[in-house]
């Protein structure tokens, strides 16, 4: 399993930055987040933190992003970059993109697509942590998660993909059991709720529904990987 991800804002308009922040502390697999108003404060705050990944805007006080993006590049910086500038001319972009941006965004940045391109990262992460080596359709998985995201999947109503990719989250240990009651808790969610995106899960094969029949009352289902 692995840690939690610490992430770096470089935003110099302070509000917006909150904003941000404020959304990716509800997303699951997020620890610390900082916040650096201009390219000197993000510098120190790399120097010193070193988070797994930064959302970058290009258009600081005191210079470009891109010009932090090829320093990164340059120290080979083992972190995540991801670029959020209302820059959409072509010559941005592909400096971003040859200098290794995980993602482009382009503002104002609408959160759920956002939401997509953390939840990638964190995939493309997993994958990378723990192998020495990777099979063909492990490495097809990555770049597909890095390069072209993942396959649009139309969900049902009542189905949020931020909240089904925390509810799988809880089974990455596949030694993991839980109820509705236990889930519910731990995204801080209604047991309803819950209940709804286990059984969507179980009935996509997911997980695993089992039913468990107790001495007294009534059975209790239980969930796992």
């Amino acid at each position: 399993m692995t840690e939690p991800l610490t992430l770096l804002i470089v935003e110099d308009e302070t509000l917006l930055a909150e904003m941000h922040a404020e959304y990716i502390r509800r997303m699951p697999g997020f620890s610390q987040i900082w916040l650096a108003g201009d390219l000197a404060q993000a510098r120190t705050m790399i120097e010193r933190f070193k988070p797994g990944l930064i959302l970058l805007d290009n258009y600081l006080p005191d210079g470009k992003g891109l010009t932090l993006l090829h320093e990164l590049t340059q120290a080979r910086y083992p972190g995540g970059v991801v670029f959020t500038t209302a820059a959409s001319d072509m010559e941005t972009v592909s400096e971003a993109v040859r200098c290794g941006a995980f993602d482009y965004l382009i503002k104002p940045v609408a959160y759920e697509r956002l939401g997509q391109t953390l939840m990638r990262y964190q995939q493309r992460r997993r994958m990378l942590v723990g192998k020495e080596s990777a099979s063909q359709r492990q490495i097809d998985e990555m770049f597909n998660a890095y390069a072209r995201g993942e396959p649009k999947t139309e969900l049902p109503t009542g189905i949020d993909p931020l909240t089904l990719n925390a509810v799988q989250k809880l089974f990455t240990d596949p030694q993991v059991q839980h109820t509705a009651e236990t889930v519910a808790r731990a995204l801080t969610i209604s047991r309803t709720t819950a209940r709804r995106y286990l059984e969507y899960c179980a009935s996509h094969h997911l997980i695993v529904a089992q039913i468990i029949h107790g001495k007294v009352g009534r059975p209790q289902r239980i969930y796992h990987g």
